[in-house]
């Protein structure tokens, strides 16, 4: 193995699993999910030398998988948050299934409605675990902007899952 392809391969596969499991997040599709994130390894395949200066290196992957995500999706002339709603099926919320499932279903209408801008910030930061200034930099928005959104996103999730129902 040549020193860039493993060079490029240390760099990248800790990030591959956390990329796929945005990407399913975004399309909910795995498929679509595998494409995209493919297509982002293939983008920063000539990036080596950029990817070992910065020093998180997840953020910076997960800014431009959205990036391509909101062009792909903006092609096929659909909003690209709407695909983002659903958590991972894979991934049990507590240890009865069926309430799991109901858990599940309920929270994923519940991000539904929430507006996109609001979603996204959610996705990133709860769900996933980014920080507000890796949330802002993935967006390309202000901190204190991330934290508006959460608090209201937060909110308006209180306001739509009934906290008696588990």
């Amino acid at each position: 193995m040549n020193d860039n392809k493993r060079i490029y391969t240390a760099l990248v596969r800790p990030h591959i699993s956390a990329l796929q499991r945005v990407a399913w997040r975004w399309t909910r599709d795995r498929q679509a999910a595998e494409d995209l994130v493919q297509d982002v390894l293939l983008k920063v395949v000539d990036h080596i030398a950029e990817m070992r200066t910065i020093e998180q290196l997840r953020p910076w992957l997960v800014k431009i998988m959205y990036r391509r995500f909101v062009d792909l999706y903006r092609r096929d002339t659909r909003s690209p948050v709407d695909r983002a709603v659903e958590a991972d099926p894979d991934r049990a919320a507590g240890p009865d299934p069926i309430e799991a499932f109901e858990w599940q279903q309920l929270l994923a209408g519940a991000l539904a409605q929430l507006e996109p801008d609001h979603r996204d910030v959610i996705l990133l930061h709860d769900v996933e675990g980014y920080t507000g200034p890796e949330v802002a930099e993935i967006l390309e928005i202000n901190e204190g902007t991330v934290k508006s959104r959460l608090h209201r996103a937060r909110e308006r999730l209180k306001n739509l899952i009934d906290p008696g129902t588990f």
